[in-house]
């Protein structure tokens, strides 16, 4: 454990978020070029978000639950190489079911390594630097919208889709490499975290519970918006095809300062802060159909959007952390898996959201949808800390 920020494991586990970012995110920005080489509709595809996430929320808990009691370090290292074998399988696949079916292997691999590395976490740094290093980790995801998101656009429209799953293969690898070299052997995990009486505790506390409430509505509001996030910069904005690349860099941009974000809110806080800037984003979506209208507006709209839109992954992920660690020692790395599994049912909700409305009324009428959904994040994070209050059993972030 060291008393800084950026140790080489630190900094390895956010590489590999990046790398696991621009795979489970590209869609968005490549979905009209592997519509057309496919030779289906965009919603199916769109739908293909849907699949990720939920093979995501499926499988990423049953794995973290199962791979509990052995060596952290093997574990991480086998789900790498299921989660390179799945990208292989994604660039070889030759119809629209055998790409579903990659994606569903890729969701359950990443997820659940993904999980397992925020575990190290705690054994890293000292606790000072614990909210701040979780931050990075999920922040490599929204790098990987500033940089893999738009350089994967920008290689599917000159090369070919195919060709960004090539780029994804060869970074995998270097963080396979990289982990081997600089992520600690022991294994610290307490004795029995696989216990079915510690994880069905866990799973039914409300306190537990209504923390991944606050990420299930706020990942679905905004995966209203995110999943047609091409077409409506294409249609609503009039961005041209070549310039799609740049949109999702700017919205990216956005996306990571959201992470980092997260982490100071989590020190200065929390969810006790995350309960009103859900209402500030959920009218910024909602005003969203009336900012179309003009595309200086609606782009400025859309950054208002996305720079909400990770600010409770700090804090939830501590949260739940910290109740477990207190209260469910033996599943600890079950509740590690809550956060990044809630955060994938509320993508599966929103994409499924967005295509209905999508397809029904047109991508400007998308803000309405999603403005609704996190209102009922901002309800459940005001009860989480209505609770925590009462009982004296919250965490430091309520």
């Amino acid at each position: 454990m060291e008393d800084r920020l950026f140790t080489p494991a630190v900094v390895t586990l956010v590489f590999l978020s990046f790398v696991m970012g621009t795979s489970e995110f590209i869609v968005v920005g490549i979905l009209p070029d592997m519509a057309r080489d496919l030779g289906v509709e965009y919603t199916r595809i769109g739908g293909l978000v849907s699949v990720f996430a939920l093979g995501y929320a499926v499988f990423t808990p049953v794995i973290t639950g199962i791979t509990g009691r052995f060596s952290r370090f093997r574990v991480l290292m086998a789900l790498a190489a299921v989660f390179l074998a799945s990208d292989l399988l994604t660039l070889v696949s030759w119809d629209y079911w055998s790409l579903a079916a990659s994606r569903v292997l890729t969701a359950a691999s990443s997820g659940a390594l993904l999980s397992v590395g925020i575990t190290f976490v705690m054994d890293l740094v000292t606790p000072r630097y614990r909210a701040k290093a979780v931050s990075w980790v999920f922040a490599g995801f929204s790098i990987s919208s500033v940089f893999g998101v738009p350089l994967g656009t920008a290689m599917s429209h000159a090369l070919g889709w195919r060709s960004v799953f090539v780029l994804i293969l060869v970074m995998g690898v270097a963080g396979i490499a990289l982990a081997s070299r600089t992520m600690p052997r022991t294994q610290t995990v307490p004795p029995g975290s696989g216990k079915r009486s510690g994880s069905a505790g866990l799973l039914r506390d409300p306190r537990i519970l209504l923390g991944c409430s606050v990420t299930v509505f706020g990942a679905a509001g905004i995966y209203v918006i995110y999943t047609y996030i091409s077409p409506i910069l294409e249609d609503c904005i009039g961005f041209p095809d070549d310039a799609v690349s740049i949109g999702l860099m700017v919205f990216g941009a956005m996306l990571l300062v959201s992470n980092l974000v997260s982490g100071v809110i989590a020190e200065h806080g929390g969810l006790r802060t995350i309960r009103y800037t859900y209402l500030i984003q959920a009218a910024a979506m909602l005003v969203l159909p009336t900012a179309l209208a003009s595309s200086a507006a609606g782009m400025a709209d859309l950054l208002i959007v996305a720079v909400m839109m990770y600010f409770m992954n700090a804090s939830v992920q501590v949260h739940l952390l910290e109740v477990a660690n207190r209260d469910y020692p033996s599943s600890i790395t079950l509740a590690s898996s809550l956060n990044p599994t809630s955060f994938n049912i509320g993508i599966t909700i929103g994409s499924l959201m967005g295509g209905l409305i999508y397809d029904g009324f047109g991508a400007e009428f998308l803000g309405y949808g999603a403005g609704i959904v996190v209102l009922f994040a901002s309800a459940s994070a005001f009860m989480l800390c209505a609770l925590c209050k009462r009982s004296g059993k919250g965490s430091s972030v309520t």
